[in-house]
């Protein structure tokens, strides 16, 4: 295929522009096998015939599905960390319910975007119902939304392998579930409950820049989940597109990220609550309300706190004559008042590995990444066996596409917490957790061996 097509930039410029994925150069090894299949189904002779016929194409196209199947990976699972949706059924449906029931509308809508095979808004229905316990005169609905066709037929087909559903309670998997052979069939009743649609988030994003609005299927929802999604989009992209998924909320419904696409700015005037291992966005209902918690640049929350870790600050993440200052900068990140942060956080700049690492927080809650990498660069060099240090900058690295140069810093950060005390060089004011990087490091398949797993954040992990 390479003879064929010797030249991958421009169509790896095409599949920004369509679908405003960051194409970082380690698709260049799928890229290729894409596009030979592209090229057969479009019957074109070569590759500036292929390119000429994906521009005038829509991306519904079966040349453009050809593409897009092979350069979205779809890795998921029912229950994809288990605690994330407890933190979610606590924090925004039981919350959404109750409203519900107070204003007796008994509705509730659900959008998941980036849907991929269907295993999360099938896990959101198996959590309706338990929820809901066939409470009379409810209206749920549910809708999954993707790029690819052939993920969708998946999900509309409802057929998974074990390991798709070994996180389902055996109860419930034998309420919802009937062999079919060495996989597992999920029932009618369910798949009912859950719409599946062709949607290009990127391409609607734009669309309602340019003022030609255009609903997400199933929108506005009371709840919007869309969970590693902005981390693949190109940056440029990633802010208007955050506004784009406000604009799907009803009044007082919520949106969840990841936490690593947290980035307050992004999502004004929504409120922002970090609880739990969930990271979610509500929309003011018009109606006094109880007080907004701010957003923080604080590193993702992805398991449930540890005991509360020892204070171990040290000379070179925090002298005692910049602590109070830091405090300050922390302070006002956590009021959302980033600019003010940033600049406080520059004057103690240096030698100050926290000082660094909590710059390039901050900076990346602002969305200027280029500085963030910077910050998160000095930090490292100023105190390299800081666990949050190498923490730091997996974080940076993940938001500009680096996924292998975040496993060597998780890696390396794993291997500093077992060679040292669990908390030990944390940071006093950076709030990162021992857990957080372990959990972290999970995620993306780190083991302190040098082996990563299957699971890796490549395309859409739920």
């Amino acid at each position: 295929m390479s003879a064929d097509i010797p030249h991958l930039a421009p169509f790896r410029s095409l599949i920004s522009q369509r679908f405003g994925l960051s194409m970082p150069e380690r698709f260049d090894r799928l890229l290729p096998r894409a596009l030979a299949r592209a090229m057969e189904i479009a019957g074109a002779r070569d590759a500036e015939a292929l390119c000429l016929h994906l521009e005038t194409q829509p991306w519904t196209a079966p040349a453009w599905q050809a593409v897009i199947e092979t350069v979205t990976v779809r890795e998921t699972s029912f229950f994809r960390q288990s605690g994330w949706w407890g933190s979610l059924v606590q924090a925004a449906l039981k919350p959404l319910i109750e409203a519900r029931r107070r204003d007796g509308t008994r509705h509730l809508r659900c959008l998941s975007l980036g849907c991929a095979s269907g295993d999360e808004p099938y896990s959101l229905a198996m959590i309706l119902h338990r929820l809901l316990r066939g409470e009379p005169g409810w209206t749920v609905e549910i809708v999954g939304a993707d790029l690819c066709q052939a993920a969708l037929v998946q999900a509309q087909a409802g057929v998974f392998d074990a390991r798709a559903v070994q996180e389902i309670e055996p109860r419930e998997r034998e309420l919802w579930f009937r062999p079919a052979g060495r996989r597992f069939a999920l029932s009618d009743e369910l798949r009912s409950r859950v719409a599946f649609r062709l949607f290009n988030l990127a391409e609607a994003a734009e669309a309602a820049r340019a003022d030609l609005p255009t609903h997400a299927p199933g929108a506005p929802a009371n709840l919007v989940i869309c969970r590693n999604v902005i981390i693949h989009m190109e940056p440029s992209r990633q802010p208007g597109i955050a506004r784009y998924l406000t604009a799907q909320l009803r009044p007082g419904g919520r949106l969840a990220v990841s936490p690593v696409e947290a980035t307050a700015a992004w999502f004004a005037p929504l409120a922002f609550e970090a609880t739990g291992q969930a990271i979610l966005f509500t929309k003011p209902d018009g109606r006094a309300s109880a007080p907004q918690r701010k957003a923080r640049p604080a590193p993702p929350a992805v398991e449930p706190p540890p005991p509360p870790l020892p204070a171990a600050p040290k000379a070179t993440l925090a002298a005692p004559d910049s602590s109070v200052r830091l405090a300050r900068v922390r302070h006002l990140a956590d009021l959302g008042m980033f600019e003010e942060a940033r600049r406080l956080c520059e004057q103690i700049l240096g030698p100050n590995a926290e000082a660094e690492l909590l710059m390039a927080l901050v900076c990346q809650a602002l969305g200027d990444i280029g500085s963030a990498e910077a910050a998160a660069r000095r930090g490292l060099v100023a105190a390299p066996q800081s666990p949050a240090a190498h923490y730091v900058h997996a974080i940076i690295c993940l938001r500009t596409g680096l996924t292998a140069q975040a496993r060597r810093s998780l890696r390396r950060a794993i291997e500093l917490l077992d060679a040292t005390e669990e908390g030990k060089h944390l940071g006093t004011h950076l709030a990162i957790e021992a857990g957080e990087i372990r959990q972290a490091a999970r995620r993306l398949g780190v083991s302190p061996t040098g082996q990563t797993g299957a699971g890796g954040i490549h395309g859409r992990p739920h």
